[in-house]
C-alpha cells in the first residue's frame, strides 16, 4: 500500500464522516423546517379562514337583524298596511303604489341593494325612491316565492342561495326574508332584502398581498352544487360558473374541519384549510388556500443556504482531515518504510519520533524491535559461523589425526615393501590389507557423521537407534534407545531436524556431562513428535533467563522452532541433564 493511498483513505474516512453528520443534521434541520413551516402555514390559513368565517356569519346575522328593524319601523308597516289593503282588493295597481318614502329607511342604508315585499296573495313590490311598485322580473319572481314559502314554514327569517337574475348575470345575490307586520301587529306578507355578492366578496376577496395569503392565496367559498360563491382571484366571472371539486370540499359539505395538501380547482398543487359556514339556510363551505411553491419559498432559502453553508464546512472539514491525515500518516509512512528496510535486511533505521502519544510509543516500540532483530540476525550469523568453523575443526581433526594417519601408515609401508625380502610379502601384503580396511572404515564413519546413510534408507527410529549404537561403541559410555509409534511418511525437514537434535544432545553429553548412561527416548503421538535425552551427569546452571550459552543448545532450540516446536532444558548442578524436544506432526 502507498503512503498517498493510506493519506487519501484517511481523508475519505474523515471527510465521510465529517459529510454524513454534517448532511444528517443538515437534512433532519431541513424536514423539521419543512414540516414547521408547513404547520405553521396550514395554522395562518386555518386562522384567515376562521377569520372570514366570523365575519361572513357576522355580516348575514347583521343583514337579519337589519331586516327585522325594518320590518319594525312604523313608516314600513304604514306602506304594508296600504299594500295589504290594495292586495286585496284585487284591483289593478297602480304604477307608484305608495308616495315619497323617509331616506332614512333606504335598503342601502342597511346593506341591502333591493327591498322587496311580498304579498300574501303572492303579489310582489319592490321599494323604489318614489315609493313601493309592482315587480315582473322573472329572476327574482322564482327565488321571492322560494324564500316567501321558506318564512311561512319556519316563522321567521330565511336565506336564499345565490341566483342570477338573468342569463350571463356577473353579480348573482341572495335574498334575505322575515315576516312582514302591518299597524295592527299581524303578519301581513313577507319582507325580504337582496344581497348582492359584491358584499360577499368585499369579506372573501383578497388581492393584497400584505394581508396574510401571499400572491397566490385566496379565501373562497362554495355552495353544494360545487360551484364558487365567492369569486376567484385568478378566474373572471367566477361566481356561480367555475366548479370546485376537490376534496377538502367534499371533506367540508361531509361537516369536517381540517386542512390538507391538495390540487385545487386549477390543478394546482396549494396548502388548503377547509370547514362549513354557519349561517342557517345556506350550505356553503369556506377555504383558505395557498400555492404550495409560494408557501416553500422560505424552505427553498433555507435548503440553499444549508447547500452553501454544508459546501463551506464541507472545504473546511477536507482541510482539517488533510491536515489531521498527514498528522496521523506520516509517522505510519516512515514505519512503514523502516518495515521494508527491515525486510531487505537493513536494521540500521532511525525514526526519531518526538510524539508521546500512541505513535510515538509505536515508533520507540519499533526501533527496540529493530534492534533485537539486530542483535538476534547478528546472534545467528555468529552460531552459524561458529558451527560452521567447529564442523570444519572437527573434520579437519578426524582427517588429520584418524585418515591421514592411516594414509601416511601405508605410503610408509609400501615403500619399505621395496626393501624386504621377498619370503616378507605375504606378510606385508597382510598388514596392507589390514591398513586399507581400516582406512575405509575411517571414511565410511567420517561420511556417517557428516550424513548417516541410514536417515534416507530407514525410518526414523531406526537412523535413530542406529545413531546411539555407533555412539555408545565408540564412547564406551551405556546409551539405551527407545521409541514407540509409527513413523513412517514423516517429513524429510522434520527427521533430519529432529535426527541433528538427537545427534547433537548425545555429543554434548558424551564430551561435556561426565555420564555414566544415557537413555534416549523417540515417542509419536496422534498429533506430535517427543524426542527426549536424559543423562545423570554433572548437570549445570540453567535458567530460562539466561538463555543458551552454547551454540550446541542454541541451534537445537533453533531446528526446534523451525518445526514449529518446542524445547525444554532442564539441568542443576550433580543432577543430570534433560532435554524434551516437542513437534507437532499432521494426522
Amino acid at each position: 500500500m502507498k503512503g498517498k493511498s493510506i493519506i487519501g483513505k484517511l481523508m475519505l474516512i474523515f471527510f465521510i464522516v465529517g459529510v454524513a453528520s454534517l448532511s444528517t443534521i443538515g437534512v433532519y434541520s431541513y424536514y423539521k423546517a419543512k414540516s414547521a413551516l408547513l404547520q405553521r402555514t396550514l395554522d395562518q390559513l386555518t386562522s384567515i379562514r376562521t377569520m372570514k368565517k366570523s365575519q361572513l356569519e357576522f355580516f348575514f346575522d347583521e343583514r337579519i337583524k337589519n331586516l327585522g328593524l325594518i320590518s319594525e319601523a312604523g313608516p314600513i308597516r304604514k306602506e304594508i298596511t296600504r299594500l295589504e289593503v290594495l292586495d286585496r282588493s284585487r284591483n289593478e295597481f297602480p304604477a307608484i303604489i305608495t308616495g315619497e318614502r323617509d331616506n332614512s329607511l333606504r335598503p342601502d342604508y342597511f346593506g341591502f341593494t333591493e327591498l322587496f315585499f311580498i304579498s300574501p296573495g303572492g303579489n310582489i313590490f319592490i321599494e323604489s325612491d318614489s315609493g313601493w311598485v309592482s315587480c315582473s322580473e322573472q329572476g327574482y319572481i322564482q327565488q321571492i316565492s322560494l324564500l316567501s314559502h321558506r318564512v311561512d314554514s319556519a316563522g321567521n327569517f330565511a336565506i336564499t342561495d345565490l341566483f342570477e337574475r338573468f342569463p350571463g348575470d356577473t353579480l348573482p345575490s341572495c335574498l334575505v326574508g322575515t315576516p312582514a307586520y302591518d299597524m295592527y301587529d299581524r303578519i301581513a306578507g313577507v319582507l325580504a332584502g337582496e344581497i348582492s355578492v359584491s358584499a360577499i366578496n368585499s369579506i372573501m376577496l383578497e388581492n393584497d398581498p400584505e394581508n396574510g395569503l401571499g400572491q397566490s392565496g385566496e379565501a373562497y367559498l362554495v355552495g353544494p352544487d360545487m360551484l364558487m360563491r365567492s369569486s376567484s382571484r385568478f378566474v373572471r366571472n367566477s361566481v356561480m360558473h367555475t366548479e370546485v371539486r376537490t376534496s377538502s370540499v367534499r371533506n367540508a359539505l361531509s361537516n369536517h374541519v381540517g386542512s390538507a395538501m391538495i390540487d385545487d380547482y386549477r390543478t394546482v398543487p396549494c396548502l388548503s384549510s377547509y370547514s362549513r359556514v354557519d349561517v342557517p339556510g345556506l350550505n356553503w363551505v369556506i377555504l383558505a388556500e395557498i400555492d404550495y411553491k409560494e408557501a416553500m419559498i422560505p424552505i427553498i432559502s433555507i435548503r440553499n443556504d444549508l447547500i452553501l453553508i454544508s459546501l463551506v464546512i464541507s472545504i473546511f472539514i477536507f482541510s482539517i482531515a488533510q491536515i489531521i491525515s498527514r498528522t496521523i500518516t506520516q509517522p505510519v509512512i516512515r514505519l512503514k518504510n523502516a518495515a521494508v528496510r527491515i525486510g531487505q535486511g537493513d536494521f540500521n533505521i532511525s525514526l526519531r519520533s518526538k510524539s508521546r502519544d500512541e505513535i510515538g510509543v509505536l515508533s520507540k516500540s519499533f526501533e527496540q524491535m529493530a534492534e533485537q532483530l539486530k542483535e538476534e540476525r547478528d546472534k545467528r550469523m555468529t552460531a552459524m559461523y561458529d558451527g560452521q568453523e567447529m564442523e570444519r575443526k572437527r573434520i579437519s581433526r578426524e582427517l588429520h589425526d584418524g585418515l591421514g594417519q592411516m594414509l601416511v601408515a601405508l605410503k610408509m609401508k609400501i615403500e619399505n615393501t621395496a626393501c624386504l625380502e621377498s619370503g616378507d610379502n605375504e606378510t606385508i601384503s597382510d598388514d596392507l590389507r589390514r591398513e586399507f580396511t581400516q582406512t575405509i572404515d575411517e571414511v565410511r564413519r567420517v561420511s556417517y557423521d557428516l550424513a548417516p546413510a541410514g536417515l534416507y534408507d530407514f525410518e526414523l527410529d531406526m537412523a535413530m537407534k542406529a545413531l546411539c549404537e555407533e555412539m555408545q561403541k565408540d564412547s564406551h559410555l551405556e546409551i539405551e534407545f527407545s521409541s514407540y509409534g509409527n513413523f513412517t511418511g514423516l517429513p524429510d525437514k522434520t527427521r533430519n531436524y529432529l535426527f541433528r537434535i538427537a545427534q547433537e544432545a548425545l555429543s554434548n553429553a558424551i564430551r561435556h556431562s561426565g555420564a555414566m548412561k544415557i537413555e534416549v527416548h523417540l515417542m509419536k503421538g496422534h498429533d506430535s513428535l517427543l524426542l527426549m535425552a536424559e543423562d545423570n551427569g554433572c548437570g549445570f546452571e540453567y535458567s530460562e533467563k539466561t538463555g543458551f550459552s552454547g551454540n550446541g543448545l542454541y541451534n537445537m532450540n533453533e531446528r526446534a522452532r523451525l518445526l514449529d516446536g518446542t524445547f525444554d532444558l532442564e539441568s542443576n548442578p550433580g543432577g543430570g541433564t534433560t532435554i524434551r524436544v516437542k513437534i507437532p506432526v499432521k494426522p
